[in-house]
């Protein structure tokens, strides 16, 4: 399963809220770290690619 940019993003504002709203959400922490990580790889990839299709435009 393909998970996109947007809906790292959605998760990662619910479980914020989660976090700030519930007596036990300090042990939510991980998970968010894991989504702040998945996020930034993807991020990341997206711009190495965009950055890659701009070089071979220059060179055309």
């Amino acid at each position: 399963m393909v998970t996109t940019v947007g809906e790292i993003k959605k998760a990662m504002a619910i479980l914020a809220d989660i976090i700030e709203t519930s007596p036990h959400g300090e042990k939510y922490w991980p998970i968010f770290e894991r989504l702040e990580r998945e996020l930034a790889v993807k991020v990341n990839r997206a711009e190495r690619l965009a950055a890659a299709k701009a070089a071979v435009n220059d060179i055309i």
